[in-house]
């Protein structure tokens, strides 16, 4: 940076000819210093210009945008389950018009729980298949996926518990300079067997609602 003073207009007579003005801008610090054309550093009240100014480093936003990321994605599950919740809503308070109201309060001491829910359980509470009966049956919810894939769902909310698993555990792709971009011809090859147990699916309830009715 030039700097070029008339005479007669510094405090100075040592800066009073042109000079340079030479910064080192770093990211905690600023470095600077005064030279004469000939790069002889200058002085000024018999002191050398030239020092340093030192302050707190910047930081970046990566913890913000991690916990904001983490937002984002906590609230784009809440907002699946709760469209898995409406879509599945119809059938299952057929069956049992307290079991959302169940899972919904799961986090709640007894005594804080809803006046209506009039069951110690979480997700069954019938009188001849509750919690324990699921548990023992299935021990893990894979247990529960790998039934359904290989049988027809005899209870739609076996059906629901098996889908909240996997839209609530579908991972995310919020992940910075990542190549996501896989090809494989897997794929192509899951999607009969993937249409196949859909249409099960399907079946198995009708056939599950027409001996509902019959009994009946």
């Amino acid at each position: 940076m030039d700097k070029k003073i008339e005479n007669g207009n510094s405090k100075d007579k040592n800066i009073r000819n042109d000079y340079f003005i030479g910064l080192d801008v770093g990211t905690d610090s600023v470095g600077w210093a005064v030279t004469d054309t000939e790069y002889r550093l200058k002085k000024a009240g018999g002191k050398p210009l030239w020092g340093a100014y030192l302050f707190a480093q910047a930081e970046t936003a990566e913890k913000r945008r991690v916990f904001r990321t983490g937002r984002r994605r906590t609230a784009r599950t809440r907002y699946r389950l709760r469209l898995l919740q409406s879509l599945f809503g119809a059938e299952i308070e057929k069956v049992d018009p307290t079991f959302f109201m169940r899972l919904n309060n799961s986090a709640l001491f007894a005594e804080d729980k809803d006046e209506r829910i009039a069951t110690k359980y979480i997700l069954f509470g019938d009188a001849d298949y509750n919690d324990k009966d699921y548990f023992k049956q299935f021990p893990t919810i894979f247990h529960l996926r790998k039934y359904l894939t290989e049988n027809a769902p005899q209870d739609i909310r076996l059906l629901y518990l098996a889908c909240h698993h996997i839209i609530k555990s579908r991972g995310h792709f919020l992940f910075d300079n990542e190549n996501m971009n896989v090809v494989s011809t897997d794929t192509v090859r899951c999607k009969p067997r993937v249409f196949y147990v859909g249409r099960e699916v399907r079946s198995g309830l009708r056939d599950s609602a027409k001996q509902k009715n019959r009994i009946g």
